[in-house]
């Protein structure tokens, strides 16, 4: 097979030892690409192909595959939980389970005088060591297989799987299998087989011909005491068939060096072969030859401790794949043939999990805890390609390969969650290996955080490479479930919704089962049925938590109660002008008790409302929003900006905590019931947070207004004396509303001195520059559709009269609203000052040529009542009065006539002859 380019000289981190000085005689070299490593979003790798005449490039990655795996109907669950509801004890300290158990064997063995630091020390030990066994657990393995095998012209296929309380007896259930419709699993509720110890992990041989001659099917189990290869019979009758499983080597832990094993393995071309590891790493060989039981060492491990290791049959009877944590190797078992090691691991945090052999394409897939590699079982001197699966630590990966219309397709499992991801990797018409689709996930069949024993996928083997999949799950309590799949081209997937999950319909044995199992209680052992004593302490738990708790509920919902009330008329019933913006959760926090614990400056600071009645009363849709935006003059609504960056917050409460509960935590044994509790308060005061921040109100409406104050009145004077004058007019100061500039440098040398600063004129905050911009633009208008219009021209159309925007009734004109009252003054004292703004004016020019321009009148103090249109440029001088020129707008009356200008020519001279230069010396060049 032809392998992508890669640099394979050197090792990993050499150090480069050249003779230079300082920081190059220390530096290192990148190690070599030996394979291409695609990650999310990466090409991985890439090279030239010859395309008839021409070259083209390819690459690892060619994008999107015309065909996909698609779920047509939601999983089914086809078998009952067998198994009780997990125990869950109570949660205890160490210190407080040494204690008890200080105090149990004080009250039984009081001979026995035993320190609690030591009861402690070997509780904290089992602690852990039962921790690091949940995370990762060597012994356990798949615990559900499917075989399938040809007899007298007929395809039989069953799934083998534990049952029963303890997981000791092995159940054989046949499916339904027709090659038209989907596949089905037909339960059985008696167990076929029973064991003495817990099943650990169950496999089957593959597709055999059963007949004369021919060996039967076999089928491995493993469990905690010993390893059990059978033999499963079959019995068909004309419309059924019956399967029985007969023991054929049963390999105890004295037969494979006094240890446990770890795992097994069945050989592809003879199924009576089977194949075990132990723990320290030994092979051993089992067969039952003429019904003599054979279990022989075929390879010797090397380590002695407690290790991953793992093994797989391959494609001929004496050849094995072995791995262990660090390193993977092809094990040869004839006489004189030593072991090959292929691939090993140098990083520390990474570890190898599982090994499959594919006979098909000899492509061998090998899984780590970081990324599945893809190597060519006949040269695997270097994988043909990298994946990094961005999975977590996780010693239970594994792989799974079927055919897909000539297309192999790789599945990744765990046994800690449902997540299986399809990766669609494959050699293309060039002998490479490529990626013809994005990985991706499949619909969960149980529950997506949960764990469970284990997968099983079966496809029909007289269709290898048809469009049909199956795939069994088998969870915690042993019930299974089924999701039947189909390879369809992307134009014919329907874009139907995924369905829910449903039960099948079962016999009224299978039925009996399930009951049973819903009111069973696990098995505790001798010591939970020891003796004791029982004394009610209800009368005591609920009068120090239930009934302080209920009087603290109704304080706060009193409390609540009466900032509800006060909310619609809060701006009616202040006392202190506001001249800023607020949002419900200020006008909520304002209307209920001062806050004791923190400042309101504190963005932590809560409400009143941050309660269980203030969650209450948001679900009943209390808070009178409606009746906030009918009294207050300028309302903005914010929950659509809220949306982009919270999509999950919705118009309706309840739909916001449920887009919200897809952030709860997983359901497992561990979690509290506190922690339940504090989980569903933290999702309601969220929703509660976004429901008050999602609206803003202000006193008064945002615009330009009318400038009353004696100090603006006295500078619209001044500014009117400029006018009158010759000089150059400025442009007046800008008034701020609701946006007011800071000055750093002021602030900063305050806090420095410590001492008030006088706050600085209004020029000083804003240049000249800043203020002509804005004297032509008017408060609440678009500046997109600011036209400029040029002063000295006297074609251009007149600029329309500018109208003041009304403000509301109530606030604008001192009024009162007819439903409610409120003082006439309480509008003055919150009104913000306005942005003063100006029509463009034309420069003072004076010139001969032109016709002497009036004066600009001085404009009286304007009321907010009345407002004087500005003209759009200087009137014309001429014999006609000043009242025909304006038309219909008088003037006020003007103390002084207009006067023709008297100079000539432009100029700062105006044509006069300037002042005469002195005539300068000249210096002298030599000396006497």
């Amino acid at each position: 097979m032809d392998a992508w380019p890669a640099h394979c000289t050197g090792q990993d981190g050499v150090q480069n030892k050249g003779k230079g000085k300082g920081k190059a005689k220390d530096e290192r070299v990148e190690g070599p690409w030996r394979y291409p490593v695609v990650e999310h979003g990466s090409l991985g790798a890439a090279t030239l192909r010859k395309q008839g005449k021409r070259y083209e490039w390819t690459f690892v990655s060619e994008g999107k595959s015309d065909y996909q795996l698609v779920a047509e109907d939601g999983p089914v669950e086809v078998f009952p939980a067998t198994r009780p509801k997990p125990w869950r004890g109570p949660k205890a300290t160490e210190l407080q389970r040494a204690e008890q158990g200080a105090h149990f064997l004080r009250a039984f063995y009081p001979d026995i005088d035993i320190q609690t630091e030591l009861i402690r020390d070997e509780i904290a030990e089992d602690e852990r060591a039962a921790r690091a066994l949940r995370r990762n657990d060597p012994y356990s393995g798949n615990t559900l297989a499917i075989s399938s095998f040809n007899a007298s012209r007929k395809n039989v296929a069953y799934a083998a799987f534990p049952m029963g309380e303890t997981n000791c007896q092995l159940n054989l259930s046949p499916l339904v299998v027709n090659p038209r419709t989907k596949v089905d699993l037909k339960p059985v509720a008696k167990p076929a087989y029973t064991f003495d110890t817990p099943i650990k992990q169950i496999i089957a041989s593959s597709h055999v011909e059963v007949g004369k001659g021919k060996p039967f099917p076999t089928l491995g189990v493993r469990t905690l005491g010993a390893t059990t290869f059978m033999q499963v019979k079959v019995a068909i009758n004309k419309t059924t068939f019956s399967v029985e499983p007969t023991p054929l080597v049963a390999v105890q832990r004295s037969d494979i060096g006094d240890r446990h094993s770890l795992d097994m393995a069945i050989a592809q071309e003879d199924p009576s072969i089977g194949y075990v590891v132990n723990e320290a790493g030994a092979i051993f060989r089992c067969s039952a030859p003429e019904g003599k039981k054979v279990v022989e060492l075929v390879h010797v491990g090397g380590d002695s401790g407690r290790s991953g290791y793992r093994i797989t049959a391959a494609g001929t009877r004496e050849t094995l794949l072995f791995i262990s944590d660090k390193s993977a190797s092809l094990h040869d078992l004839r006489v004189g043939k030593r072991s090959h090691l292929f691939h090993t691991v140098a990083q520390p945090e990474v570890v190898l999990t599982s090994i499959e052999n594919s006979s098909d394409d000899n492509i061998i897939r090998l899984v780590s805890s970081r990324e599945i590699l893809w190597i060519d079982g006949r040269n695997t001197r270097k994988p043909l390609l990298s994946i990094k699966h961005g999975r977590d630590f996780d010693t239970t990966l594994s792989t799974t390969t079927h055919t897909m219309i000539s297309s192999p397709v790789t599945f990744l499992t765990s046994r800690r969650n449902s997540l299986i991801t399809v990766y669609d990797v494959s050699r293309g018409s060039d002998s490479l290996v490529h990626i013809h689709n994005a990985p991706y996930a499949l619909p969960p069949i149980l529950r997506p955080d949960g764990a469970h024993s284990g997968y099983a996928f079966f496809q029909q083997p007289t269709l290898q490479g048809s469009k049909q999949l199956s795939i069994f799950q088998l969870s915690e309590r042993g019930s299974m479930s089924l999701l039947n799949l189909q390879w369809l081209s992307r134009e014919a997937v329907p874009e139907t919704a995924a369905q829910p999950p449903r039960r099948a319909e079962w016999s009224p044995e299978v039925k009996k089962l399930r009951d049973d199992a819903e009111v069973s209680r696990p098995d505790l052992g001798t010591l939970a049925a020891r003796t004791h004593s029982i004394v009610d302490l209800q009368p005591a738990y609920r009068r120090l938590f239930l009934n302080k708790r209920d009087e603290d509920l109704a304080k706060q919902t009193n409390a609540v109660l009466d900032a509800l009330d006060r909310m619609p008329s809060f701006w009616q019933d202040t006392d202190v002008p506001i001249e800023h913006v607020l949002t419900t959760f200020d006008i909520a926090m304002r209307s209920g008790p001062e806050p004791a614990d923190a400042s309101r400056n504190d963005w932590f600071t809560g409400s009143v409302l941050d309660s269980t009645a203030g969650h209450r009363a948001l679900g009943q849709g209390r808070i009178p929003r409606d009746q906030l935006i009918r009294r207050t003059p300028w309302h903005l609504d914010l929950s659509s900006f809220i949306r982009r960056t919270v999509p999950e917050f919705a118009e309706d409460h309840q739909r916001t905590l449920e887009n919200l509960a897809r952030y709860d935590l997983a359901d497992s044994p561990d979690r509290t019931a506190p922690s339940y509790r504090r989980e569903n308060e933290a999702r309601s005061q969220l929703a509660l947070d976004l429901t008050l921040a999602s609206d803003v109100f202000a006193p008064k409406r945002p615009g330009k207004e009318a400038i009353t104050s004696l100090e603006e009145d006295m500078a619209n004077i001044s500014r009117s004396t400029e006018a009158m004058s010759l000089g150059n007019l400025e442009p007046p100061p800008v008034h701020f509303s609701f946006l007011r500039p800071v000055r750093k440098a002021a602030s900063a040398a305050t806090k420095a001195s410590g001492e008030e600063v006088a706050e600085p004129p209004a020029r000083m905050l804003m240049p000249l520059g800043v203020r002509l911009l804005l004297q032509e633009w008017d408060v609440g208008t678009d500046p997109m559709q600011y036209e400029y219009r040029d002063p000295y021209d006297e074609t251009a159309p007149p600029i329309p009269a500018r109208v003041q925007r009304p403000a509301k009734a109530a606030f604008s004109q001192g009024t009162q609203p007819a439903t409610e009252s409120r003082p006439p003054t309480q509008t003055q004292t919150q009104r913000p000052p306005a942005i003063a703004s100006s029509t463009p004016k034309a420069p003072p020019a004076i010139a001969a040529s032109q016709p002497p321009q009036p004066r600009r009148p001085l404009v009286a103090a304007r009321s907010q009542d009345t407002f004087l249109a500005p003209t759009s440029r200087p009137p014309p001088s001429g014999s006609q009065p000043v009242e025909a020129l304006h038309g219909s707008q008088t003037l006020p009356p003007s103390s002084q006539e207009f006067m023709p200008s008297t100079q000539v020519l432009p100029g700062p001279h105006g044509g006069r002859p300037g002042p005469v230069k002195k005539k300068v010396a000249k210096k002298r060049l030599g000396g006497f």
